[in-house]
């Protein structure tokens, strides 16, 4: 690890990080400095997103004298930082009751944090494939496979008929793929195809981590569901509303914990997660811990999307790249047997690796399309390629736009905003308005950001685009809640059915023109309608966080970086930005800084991966 990073982990060090490696310190007998210095980075690197921190990354290296301190300090070597600790009364080994878990890989955790990931390795392994029931026809599921997957008569090897074939042998199954490979496509024919082969009732839940993502889910899962090749008694039990995964957990307001858990487990045989890529390990953990013995649990989402805002990146753990769409020789054989279905195969498969398909087929972008070529070479880190599309890309798809230090956003956005706001604030100035129409064109353009505070980040860009707004007479300041004003709500309210991310747009009520109300789009009636004063916190929502965009697609985007090179952006960030657009994608940075986020990818500290590897070698699992 290069010395700045110490200096920067050292300069981040909070004063609860302090308090509480004093503390830990204070009560053990032998060690007390090598234990507080252990329990401070592994406070600090929970806090950046990281399980656990691994003591190689960090022994040995010099830190920066605190203020008050005459010398800088020396983490102990590795060897003897292990040793001591190990003697320490308050660090155990993996299993054992004590605030500070050292595992054989020299990783340490708070004890809570390792038990997260203990559990959902074990919940992983005891529910990945493993084999067909006896009582299965395979004559019955291939004519169900070609009935909902007719791809698959031509392609055996087709994604969503390998991951159908594989829910009926095993409790668990993942789906990833980039947007636009029919992830919810995909999930729906399977819980039909399930619902149709196994004839039985099933309860299926619908969820995802944002009222957002749950809203499209919920949106997608109709569509498709109303072409289903099947009888409406199949069809009727596939969920026409979806929900966040707080909500369906039962959160109890103000407290960690939820209704639902290991003694009151979930009323459902199924549970599907679209944007698995958000939802972080405790909240997997107590998921995964919710559901009844033989439920059955589906993640969708996109490995290569930004991980979850607290620790642990559940979904890339799980994806990790030997994992993915290779099979064990005994289950190729019996994927064939039952379903004529063709599987890549590897001696070397890992345990989990019978439980996740990888979709790549893209419906979305074609092999021609700058925004795929872009996304992909974004995915691969290959700063050049990335580059070059953007440089010589048809200016319909793709753009670039170099950013300087002396750029002033009012002047370098007002060309697009005006542009792609324009028609939207005529229509929401209209007598009645046609709110559809205002929803429809508000979302074909959308400015995205990298961070929240500074120059270019979301809070002052908003402030920037009403200011253009404002001086082309398109909208009026004099009033909060302007025609046309887009807010997002960033704090649940179950009581109004309004969800974090959720976004709105104040309008004059066609019903009462003198009445100012915030609409929003409903799945169920179409349209609600909120007085202002009775919102839930919210936000101005012209420019928005990549983070908050997660779950949304628009039809262009303009992406912002920063005016300088920031530990936030990285490649992940920036796929996820450029993968919210449909047609057209333009990225505003410095050149220099556009290469580095290329390069610099998220690397969140765990051991789940290599769980999942091995878990005789790794100390987890059935098999411990």
């Amino acid at each position: 690890m290069a010395n700045g990073t110490v200096q920067k982990i050292h300069e981040s060090f909070s004063v609860f990080d302090r308090h509480l490696g004093s503390f830990l310190a204070s009560i053990v007998s032998a060690h007390s400095e090598e234990v507080r210095q252990a329990a401070q980075l592994a406070s600090r690197q929970l806090r950046e997103g990281h399980v656990c921190v691994r003591l190689s990354d960090f022994a040995g290296h010099v830190l920066p004298a605190e203020e008050g301190e005459e010398r800088p300090v020396r983490l102990p070597e590795l060897n003897a930082w292990v040793q001591a600790l190990r003697q320490a009364s308050c660090v155990g080994r993996p299993g054992e009751f004590k605030p500070l878990i050292l595992d054989d890989a020299q990783r340490l955790y708070f004890q809570r944090y390792w038990r997260y990931e203990r559990d959902v390795a074990d919940f992983i392994l005891a529910r990945r494939s493993h084999s067909f029931h006896a009582n299965l026809c395979p004559a019955v599921v291939r004519e169900k496979l070609r009935l909902f997957f007719p791809e698959v008569c031509a392609d055996p090897s087709f994604g969503p008929a390998l991951a159908a074939a594989l829910a009926l042998s095993g409790k668990f199954l993942v789906i990833t793929g980039s947007p636009g490979t029919g992830k919810t496509t995909a999930i729906t024919k399977i819980l039909a195809f399930l619902l149709d082969l196994e004839k039985r009732p099933q309860r299926i839940a619908l969820c995802a981590p944002t009222g957002k993502a749950a809203a499209r889910l919920e949106e997608a899962v109709r569509k498709t569901g109303e072409t289903l090749p099947c009888a409406e008694d199949i069809r009727k039990f596939i969920p026409r509303e979806a929900m966040t995964v707080h909500r369906l957990l039962g959160a109890i307001r103000h407290s960690p914990y939820f209704y639902y858990g290991k003694e009151n487990p979930l009323p459902y045989d199924l549970v599907v997660v679209d944007e698995a890529s958000m939802v972080d390990l405790p909240l997997a953990a107590k998921l995964m811990d919710a559901l009844a013995p033989d439920a059955r649990l589906f993640f969708l989402g996109d490995k290569d999307q930004l991980a979850s805002v607290e620790a642990g990146a559940v979904l890339g753990s799980i994806c990790f790249s030997e994992s993915l769409n290779v099979y064990s020789a005994a289950l190729k054989k019996q994927l064939a047997d039952i379903g004529g279905l063709l599987a890549k195969t590897s001696a070397n498969a890992p345990a989990a690796a019978g439980s996740i398909v990888e979709l790549t087929r893209n419906y979305r972008f074609s092999e021609n399309s700058s925004i795929g070529a872009l996304s992909r070479s974004i995915r691969q880190g290959d700063a050049g390629r990335v580059l070059a599309i953007l440089e010589t890309g048809r200016r319909s798809d793709v753009r670039f736009t170099e950013l300087s230090a002396a750029d002033d956003p009012v002047s370098v956005l007002s060309p697009a905003v005006l542009a792609f706001s324009r028609a939207g604030l005529e229509a929401a100035l209209e007598i009645p308005a046609r709110v559809e129409d205002v929803f429809a064109r508000f979302e074909a353009f959308r400015l995205l950001c990298a961070l929240r505070i500074g120059p270019w980040g979301s809070r002052n860009l908003n402030a920037a685009v009403e200011r253009i707004l404002a001086g082309a007479g398109l909208i009026d300041l004099r009033t909060p809640f302007y025609e046309g004003r887009p807010v997002m709500i960033v704090e649940n309210d179950y009581r109004l059915r309004l969800f974090n991310g959720d976004v709105g747009i104040a309008l004059r009520d066609p019903e009462t023109p003198e009445t100012i109300r915030v609409f929003f789009r409903d799945p169920k009636t179409g349209l609600r309608r909120i007085s202002p004063e009775r919102l839930p916190p919210h936000e101005t929502v012209w420019a928005m966080t990549v983070h908050k965009s997660q779950g949304s697609e628009f039809d262009r985007v303009a992406l912002v970086l920063a005016e300088s090179d920031a530990p936030v952006l990285t490649r992940e960030l920036l796929y996820t930005g450029v993968t919210r657009a449909r047609t057209g994608v333009e990225i505003l940075s410095p050149r220099d800084v556009l290469i580095r986020t290329v390069l610099r990818r998220i690397s969140r500290e765990s051991g789940l991966a290599d769980a999942l590897r091995d878990p005789d070698r790794n100390g987890r699992g059935i098999l411990q």
